[in-house]
């Protein structure tokens, strides 16, 4: 599925780095928590069916999936956050022009924050995995620390 597809018309199509997205997340739920990718960082939502795990990785690590060719680490975020295994679809993200996977247990939509990322401290940080909360739609939110994310699956896959 196409970002596009839970989008408005606003920003219009071609413009995936619109500067005006830098406020707008994908809502996703993990673990039964509410988590949000920045949608800028955010590029197609996929139905996966089978993940190839990798011997001694950790369990967060869900293991690689071939999408269309390119291979792509997929990281569990319900494992990671501390909960149950995540089942649903897989976003794709890109960091620093490369790509990996978030598996969630269901994505929500796309959502506009009400005001800015309030931080959060070590405690609620998840690991590392967690950058700070906001509010959007029906209540607060989960950022998830996309670059960490892609730092810790790389250095642990």
């Amino acid at each position: 599925m196409n970002l596009s597809d839970l989008t408005s018309a606003e920003p219009g199509p071609g413009a995936e780095d619109d500067p005006r997205d830098a406020d707008r997340f994908l809502v996703a739920e993990a673990a039964g928590q509410r988590v949000a990718l920045p949608l800028l960082q955010s590029r197609e939502i996929l139905t996966v069916k089978a993940v190839t795990r990798l011997p001694g990785a950790p369990s967060w690590i869900a293991g690689l999936v071939n999408v269309r060719g390119t291979v792509l680490t997929v990281v569990d975020t319900g494992q990671r956050l501390g909960g149950a295994a995540s089942t649903g679809p897989v976003v794709m993200v890109e960091v620093a022009e490369r790509k990996f996977g978030l598996r969630v247990d269901r994505v929500d939509g796309v959502v506009r924050a009400d005001a800015g990322l309030e931080a959060v401290d070590e405690a609620r940080s998840a690991g590392g995995a967690v950058c700070g909360l906001v509010t959007a739609g029906d209540g607060p939110a989960m950022v998830l620390d996309l670059e960490a994310l892609q730092r810790a699956a790389i250095a642990d896959a």
